[in-house]
C-alpha cells in the first residue's frame, strides 16, 4: 500500500489542508496564552531568603498555574509547529531541523519551568515549617537554582533556533518572504544574545525570547489560517 504525500503549505489557498485552520487558531491562542502568563508571573522582591521562603510558599498556586501553564503551551505549540512543518514540506531539511530544534529547546524549558514554579515552592513550604533547617533549604534552593539558570537559557535558545530555522525554511522555499525574513532576523537575534548572557540570567533577554516565540506561534497561527479548507 502506497502512502498519499502530504501537500505542502500553499497560503493562495490552492491546496486543501484539512484542519488546517483548527490549529492556526491554537497556535494564536498559545501566543497570547504565553503573554498573559508572563504577565501574571508573581515578582520576586525578596530580601533574604527567610523572604525567599515566604514568597514561595506564598505563591505556590500562581506559580504552578504560570509554570505549568507554561509547559501546556509548549506542548500544544509543538503539536502545531509540527502540522506547520508537514505544510512546508516534510523534505525540508530546515524544517526537520526547526521541529528537532523546537522539540528540544521544549523539554529543556520544560524541566526549568517544573523545577521553578513547582519543585522550587514546594520546597519552601516544606521547610517554612521547619525554621531549624533553613541551611538544609538554601542547599536545595543552591541547586535548584543552578538546574534552572542552565535549563531555561538552553531551552530558550533551542526554539531561537528552531524560529531561524522555520524562517531560513519560508524565505528558501518563497512561500512568505516577510515571514522568513522575521523568523530568521528574530530567532538568530535572541540565539546570539541568549549565548552572550548565558550565564547571567538576565530577566530581560528571557522575556523577550519568551515573547519572541509566543510572536512567533501567532505568525504561524495567521499562516495556517490563510490555508482553505
Amino acid at each position: 500500500m502506497t502512502l498519499a504525500a502530504t501537500p505542502a503549505y500553499d497560503p493562495s489557498g490552492r491546496t486543501a489542508v484539512p484542519g488546517s485552520q483548527l490549529v492556526g487558531i491554537l497556535s494564536i491562542a498559545t501566543g497570547v496564552a504565553s503573554v498573559v502568563l508572563l504577565a501574571i508571573h508573581p515578582a520576586d522582591d525578596a530580601k533574604t531568603f527567610a523572604d525567599a521562603l515566604r514568597s514561595e510558599a506564598a505563591n505556590r498556586l500562581i506559580d504552578g498555574i504560570v509554570h505549568g501553564g507554561f509547559i501546556a503551551v509548549l506542548s500544544l505549540q509543538l503539536v502545531c509547529y509540527s502540522v506547520f512543518s508537514a505544510r512546508l514540506g516534510e523534505a525540508r531539511p530546515a524544517s526537520i531541523a526547526a521541529l528537532v530544534f523546537f522539540s528540544a529547546g521544549a523539554i529543556f524549558l520544560s524541566g526549568s519551568m517544573a523545577l521553578d514554579g513547582l519543585v522550587t515552592p514546594a520546597v519552601a513550604a516544606r521547610y517554612l515549617a521547619a525554621p531549624g533547617k533553613l541551611e538544609y533549604a538554601r542547599s536545595l534552593f543552591v541547586l535548584l537554582g543552578s538546574l534552572i539558570s542552565v535549563l531555561m537559557p538552553i531551552g530558550l535558545m533551542f526554539l531561537s533556533a528552531a524560529i531561524a530555522a522555520w524562517g531560513w525554511t519560508l524565505s528558501e522555499s518563497g512561500v512568505s518572504r516577510a515571514a522568513g525574513v522575521l523568523g530568521t532576523i528574530t530567532g538568530g537575534l535572541m540565539l546570539v544574545v541568549l549565548g552572550a548572557s548565558f550565564t547571567a540570567m538576565n530577566p530581560f533577554v528571557l522575556m523577550g525570547a519568551i515573547v519572541a516565540n509566543a510572536i512567533w506561534a501567532t505568525v504561524t497561527g495567521i499562516m495556517l489560517l490563510r490555508t482553505k479548507q
